[in-house]
C-alpha cells in the first residue's frame, strides 16, 4: 500500500468564501501556482543544511543534521550527525517521464555500495528514524492520482503572522490504491506556499499531519523555515528546521549525483 507523500516545503491560511468566488480560482489552478513557486526555488543548484528533531511515542528523542545538494532532477542528502550514521547518503533521481517513478538510493558507508529502494516496504521505511518515509523525501508528486476541490478560505496563525489560506480537499481517484485516500491542504492565498496538510486513512481517521511553524524568505520568496510532521497513529513527531540555504558559486556538476560516484562524495567541498 502506498502512502501519499508529504513533500518538504508547505503553507496556508483562513478568509471567507466570498473571496474564493471573487478570485475564481479552481483547486487545480491553485495547486499549479504552488508547483510554479516551488519550481522557482528549486531552479538551479541549491545547498542547504537541515536539522531533524524526533520525538517518539515513549518520550525519547533523537536529532539528525543533514547537508543537502539539489538541482533539477537530482537531490542528495548527506548525514552529518550523529556520528554513528555520518556518511550515509540518500540519493534521488527524478523519473525520465511523468509515468516513471523517482529512483531512490541509500548508501551506507559500512556496506560501501548504494542500494536502490524499490519495493513499497523499502520506500515506506522511516527516514533517519523520523515521522517521514523515504517516499516522503524522494518520491514522486502523485497529484494526478487525486481529484482536488476548493472548500473554503480560512485564517491560520504561523508564529506571529496571521495568514489567509485556501483549504483544498484531495480525494484519491477510484482506481488508486493508497493508505491516504483523503487529504486537506492549506495553501497561502498570497504566496502559494503550502502551510498545513492533514492526511486521512481509509477508515476516515486522521493519520498524519504536516504544519509550518515558521516562515522565512529566500531570494524574495516566502519559504517554510520550520515544519512539524506528526504521525497521529503512534504520537511520534519530527520538527524539520532549514538552518541555511544558499546558491553555490557554480552549478553543481551532474557527476556529483551519479550512482557510481556516491562512495567518493566529498562533504567538505560543500561545507558539510
Amino acid at each position: 500500500m502506498r502512502k501519499q507523500a508529504m513533500k518538504i516545503g508547505l503553507g496556508v491560511l483562513m478568509v471567507a468564501l466570498v473571496g474564493v468566488l471573487a478570485a475564481g480560482l479552481t483547486a487545480d489552478e491553485i495547486l499549479d501556482r504552488v508547483d510554479e513557486e516551488a519550481d522557482l526555488v528549486a531552479e538551479g543548484s541549491l545547498v542547504a543544511t537541515i536539522r531533524f528533531e524526533n520525538v517518539y511515542a515513549d518520550g525519547t528523542t533523537a536529532s539528525n543534521l543533514f547537508g543537502s545538494l539539489s538541482k533539477p532532477a537530482f537531490s542528495l542528502i548527506y548525514f552529518i550527525e550523529p556520528i554513528d550514521v555520518q556518511g550515509t547518503i540518500l540519493l534521488t533521481h527524478e523519473g525520465q517521464t511523468d509515468d516513471d517513478a523517482n529512483r531512490i538510493f541509500l548508501y551506507l558507508p559500512l556496506l560501501g555500495v548504494p542500494k536502490e529502494l524499490v519495493s513499497d516496504e523499502e520506500r515506506g521505511g522511516s527516514f533517519a528514524g523520523s515521522s517521514l518515509s523515504y517516499e516522503d523525501i524522494g518520491g514522486n508528486d502523485d497529484r494526478d492520482e487525486y481529484d482536488a476541490v476548493l472548500l473554503r478560505e480560512e485564517e491560520i496563525v504561523i508564529g506571529d503572522q496571521t495568514r489567509a489560506a485556501y483549504v483544498i480537499e484531495s480525494k484519491a481517484k477510484p482506481d488508486v490504491e493508497t493508505e491516504t485516500p483523503r487529504t486537506l491542504l492549506w495553501i497561502d492565498t498570497e504566496d502559494y506556499v503550502m502551510l498545513k496538510l492533514e492526511a486521512y486513512n481509509d477508515l476516515g481517521n486522521l493519520g498524519s499531519t504536516m504544519e509550518v511553524l515558521a516562515l522565512g524568505v529566500f531570494e524574495g520568496r516566502v519559504t517554510a523555515d520550520q515544519m512539524l510532521a506528526t504521525d497521529v497513529s503512534d504520537g511520534s513527531s519530527t520538527t524539520i528546521s532549514f538552518l541555511e540555504r544558499h546558491r553555490p558559486d557554480a552549478e553543481i556538476p551532474e557527476e556529483v549525483f551519479l550512482i557510481e560516484n556516491i562512495s567518493s562524495f566529498e562533504p567538505a567541498a560543500w561545507g558539510f
